[in-house]
C-alpha cells in the first residue's frame, strides 16, 4: 500500500512563501521531499531483516573534461569495493560527473549494494550524466540526523544531470532551456535487496 502525505515544512525568508513536505511511503521504502528546490530530506529503506533505515543524501559541482575511463581510477563499470578501491589508486575520492550514454529515454544508470545490510541501489535515468561524490569533505564535524556524525568517505550521492559546464560546450548535450520549452527528466531510484 502506497501514501502520500502533505504538509507544511517551513517559510522562506522575507515572505517569499512557504515550502511544504511530502512524504511519499509504501512497503518497500519511505521518502520525505520538499517542495524548496525539490529536495530530497529524508530515505529510508529496508535491510535484510526488514529494518529501515534512513540513507545519507548529498551533492556537489565539478566541472571538467571528457575523458575515457577504461585503466582508470574512474573504471566504475564493474563492481567495485569503494573504500579498497580508493586506496589502490591512492585517491581522495570522488566529485565527478559521469558522462552516460545519451538517450532522452529511461536508461540504467548506476547499482550500488551495501554488502553488510544487504540492500541494493538501482538508478535509472533520462539524464546524460551523474554526479558521483564519495563524501570527500566530510569531517567529522557535520552533525546529522538523531546526532549522528559523518567522518570522510562516510557517505555517497548520485546525482543526475546534464553535463557541468554544458551551456559553454557545443559538443556536450544541450542544456539551454528556451521560453515555451519544458524542462523534462526523470530518475528513478530502484531499491531492492540481495
Amino acid at each position: 500500500m502506497a501514501s502520500v502525505t502533505r504538509a507544511v515544512f517551513g517559510d522562506l525568508p522575507s515572505g517569499a512563501g512557504t515550502v511544504e513536505k511530502f512524504q511519499l511511503q509504501s512497503d518497500l521504502l519511505k521518502v520525505d521531499i520538499i517542495s524548496w528546490g525539490c529536495t530530497i530530506t529524508a530515505l529510508e529503506v529496508k535491510d535484510r531483516q526488514g529494518r529501515a533505515s534512513d540513507v545519507v543524501l548529498g551533492f556537489a559541482e565539478l566541472e571538467g573534461e571528457v575523458a575515457p575511463v577504461q585503466g582508470t581510477a574512474f573504471d566504475l563499470r564493474k563492481p567495485v569495493e569503494l573504500g579498497k578501491h580508493l586506496q589502490e589508486f591512492r585517491i581522495n575520492g570522488f566529485d565527478h560527473n559521469f558522462c552516460l550514454k545519451g538517450s532522452k529515454e529511461k536508461h540504467f544508470c548506476a547499482r550500488v549494494c551495501h554488502a553488510g545490510s544487504g540492500r541494493v541501489l538501482e538508478v535509472y535515468t533520462t539524464q546524460p550524466g551523474v554526479q558521483f561524490y564519495t563524501g570527500s569533505f566530510l569531517d567529522g564535524t557535520l552533525q546529522g540526523k538523531r546526532g549522528a556524525v559523518y567522518p570522510k568517505h562516510s557517505g555517497f550521492c548520485l546525482e543526475t544531470q546534464n553535463w557541468p559546464d554544458a551551456v559553454n560546450q557545443p559538443h556536450f548535450p544541450p542544456v539551454l532551456l528556451r521560453p515555451g520549452e519544458e524542462y523534462d527528466h526523470t530518475t528513478w531510484f530502484k531499491f531492492s535487496v540481495a
